[in-house]
């Protein structure tokens, strides 16, 4: 009985220290929020001066305008063989936008289906692609970059959005195990009713198999448009022309002959999260919950 309690004290007192690292962590990150909106409404003159973690002064006031300047003075300079045009962040939200989507469903579609076939069917060399796919995220791949773009090269992918898609359509990943996990959920029994009304193993994949998993899919969408809508690397190497939000807010905070100040700099950076915050309030229930699969029961 003694043992069981001191375990449950030290069980207790484990929690309390995790849940109170959790704590900081989080606070550290509400504070940062709080110091970008604050010093984003503020007058580059007051901030300037080293008003930064005041309120704004009442001689410079509420800089609300701020918001509205961004959208006329937030834009990136594009070097093409015919001269320099500016891309404004109009067009990069658009470029983002087709950016997000467009990786986001060449990966899960890659994903899905070798997650499908490895699951569902037994053929040689099925257990070595899960290994694959393990062994793959367990090794740090520091040296792929270089490989990537002589790639991109050789097969003239440079500022082409289809090709870099092309280029990513790779299998091995957290998500592949998510989805193998989901198919393994899901009964064969369905698969054996359809191929006795005739059905062939696409039309199974495609009308039975995929809506049986549509809300893990859906899950996973959401989380690769905000993995992708907030990558800057692969635009910057791969789409040098199509700038996304990302590679603008980039080039700014990295280009020290800008005239933006820093407030409108923030400001442009509230700005290209609106959308990543409004797709987490919107689906987080679907994000944070658990994918609860149904089985045919004999």
């Amino acid at each position: 009985m003694r043992n069981k309690n001191k375990i449950k004290q030290t069980f207790d007192a484990f929690k309390i220290i995790v849940y109170s690292l959790i704590l900081v962590y989080i606070a550290s990150m509400l504070y940062l929020l709080f110091f970008g909106a604050l010093n984003s409404v503020k007058d580059w003159k007051d901030f300037n001066l080293g008003n930064i973690l005041g309120l704004p002064s009442k001689e410079f006031g509420w800089a609300f305008d701020n918001y509205v300047r961004v959208i006329n003075e937030f834009y990136v300079e594009i070097r093409t063989k015919t001269g320099i045009f500016p891309v404004y962040i109009e067009e990069m939200f658009l470029n983002a936008f087709l950016y997000a989507v467009s990786m986001s469903l060449f990966s899960i579609a890659t994903q899905v289906m070798t997650a499908y076939a490895v699951s569902k069917y037994n053929f040689r060399g099925s257990k070595f692609i899960y290994m694959v796919a393990v062994v793959v995220m367990l090794i740090p791949i520091v040296g792929a970059l270089p490989s990537q773009v002589e790639f991109a090269h050789f097969f003239n992918f440079d500022n082409s959005l289809i090709g870099i898609c092309i280029m990513n359509c790779k299998y091995p990943g957290i998500y592949f195990l998510v989805f193998y996990a989901a198919f393994k959920n899901v009964s064969w029994t369905y698969s054996e009713a359809a191929q006795i009304d005739g059905a062939g193993h696409l039309k199974i994949f495609l009308q039975i198999m995929l809506p049986m998993v549509g809300s893990t899919i859906a899950a996973v969408f959401i989380l690769y448009f905000i993995q992708f809508w907030n990558d800057y690397q692969l635009p910057m190497i791969f789409l040098p022309l199509k700038p996304t939000v990302s590679y603008g807010l980039y080039k700014f905070q990295n280009n020290v002959n800008t005239t933006m100040s820093t407030p409108i700099k923030l400001c442009a950076a509230f700005v290209s999260a609106v959308p990543v915050i409004i797709l987490f309030i919107a689906f987080r229930n679907k994000i944070m919950g658990n994918v609860a699969m149904g089985g045919i029961k004999g």
